[in-house]
Formats: structure tokens, sequence, C-alpha cells
């Protein structure tokens, strides 16, 4: 709804209902020649005003700030059209004719894992009269427990590294490798800013995501990654001028916008 998260839209709707309940008790004081519920009314529409008016400032400066990630994000790729991928100074052990195309840096591994169990069930017996109104029970509890469904659930921050036949994320706990060569499916979310990657020797798709919106995110890089993989460094390119492409689009979009308010 709007761009608002799930407990920002519970407040909106929790104070609505408390501005909508003080006019009710006001015009019914009213009636009765009591005006003293008019205070309360301005009370809590002056709150809802400010929360509403801080929703709506904190979605302008996300967006500024996502606009900002974006050129970033297009000077990278502006940089990388040229040919010149990742040659950086760091360490990874590459394979045979393997290229480093990208490093994410601070990015998120995420898996999919059952939140624990849930326990139903009840007394299952007979009931019979001892005295007065007092029963006896004779039985036994039964019930049954549930898997809860699985959920996408953080395991580790570190840095992401996307190859022509690879992608390997690297944390502190944690070490997984994709590869590309194995590859099932591969679903990147809004921006890129996730990327799903399911590949067969893994029994489970794990889910990689930007926590520094300033560098590349993983669903881009892993996109270029895929390109350079199937059809080489020309397909690469072309992922890149087509990723730029959109990037512009999506700045001359807004920036036509902004000029229009003017």
């Amino acid at each position: 709804m709007f761009g608002l998260s799930k407990r920002q839209i519970n407040w909106l709707i929790v104070l609505l209902a408390l501005f909508i309940g003080s006019v009710s008790s006001w015009i019914e004081a009213r009636g009765r020649g009591d005006n003293s519920g008019y205070t309360l009314m301005v009370f809590t529409l002056g709150i809802l005003v400010a929360y509403v008016s801080f929703l709506v400032l904190r979605a302008r400066q996300a967006g500024k700030s996502a606009l900002q990630s974006l050129s970033k994000q297009d000077a990278l790729l502006q940089a990388m059209e040229s040919g010149n991928f990742e040659n950086g100074d760091f360490v990874f052990a590459t394979r045979t004719d393997e290229v480093v195309i990208a490093r994410v840096s601070q990015t998120m591994l995420k898996e999919y894992k059952s939140t624990g169990s849930t326990r139903r069930g009840g007394y299952g017996g007979v009931s019979f009269p001892v005295f007065g109104r007092v029963r006896g029970n004779v039985g036994r509890y039964s019930g049954s427990t549930t898997k809860n469904p699985e959920e996408s659930t953080p395991i580790d921050v570190g840095t992401s590294t996307y190859t022509n036949q690879r992608i390997v994320f690297a944390g502190p706990n944690v070490v997984h490798e994709f590869d590309l060569g194995k590859l099932v499916n591969l679903e990147a979310g809004d921006n890129g800013i996730t990327v799903t990657i399911a590949v067969s020797n893994r029994d489970k798709a794990s889910e990689l995501a930007s926590v520094n919106f300033d560098d590349l995110t993983p669903g881009i890089a892993a996109s270029i990654a895929v390109a350079y993989h199937e059809g080489g460094k020309t397909e690469a390119i072309e992922k890149i001028k087509e990723t730029r492409d959109q990037i512009q689009d999506v700045l001359a979009l807004e920036q036509a916008k902004r000029s229009g308010k003017k």
C-alpha cells in the first residue's frame, strides 16, 4: 500500500480510528450541549496530520536516495561497458579461463528455513460427575505438531563475487558457491536489490540481497555474469548496455517529473 511497511500501515489505521472516534464523540456530546470533546478531536487530528507528513517526507527522502544509488550504479556500469571488469586488489582463486566480472561488498545471504513448529491439540477423554457440579475426567492430552512454512532467513553478511563461471558468497561464517553450469533458476527482485539462485547441487534456493545500495546490486551483477557465461564477453557487454538504458530511462523520467513540478 503506497510503499508503506506493515507497521506504518498499522499505525496509520490506529491514528485514523482514534481521530474518527474523537469526531464521533465530539458530535454526540455537542448534541447535548457539551463541547469538551473538541480539544481531543483537534489533538488527534494534529497527531494524524503530523504522522502523514512524516511518511510523505520519508518517502521523498527514500526516493531521492534510490535515485542517487541508481546514478552511482550507472557510473559503475559505464566503467564496465568498455570491457574492463573487476581488477581491484583482492584475493580470489580463479579457475581456468575464469574472469571476475564484479564484486559486491555488504551482501546479505538469506536461506529458506522453517521458523519452528506449531502445537495444536486438546484433552480427549470421558467426563463424569463426582458430586454437585464437580466433574472428573479420564483420558489424556492429544494433539499434533505442524511444521511452520519456510521463510527467507538472514544467514550472514559478506562479499559476493560474480564471474563467468560462478557466483561466490564469502562471509565471516558462511561460504557458498553457485556454479552457473548447474544453474536451475535465477530470479531478480525490483532493481536487482535481491536475487534468488537455485542450482542443481543444492536442495534449496538461496537469496543474495543488497546492504550497500551505492554498489552494484546482486541482481544486476548476477545477470551480467549469466550473460557472460552463456554468450561470452560480447553478450555481457550487451547486457550492461541494456541495464544502463533501463537505469537512464528511470533517471530521465524522474527528472522530467521534477521539471514539471517547478
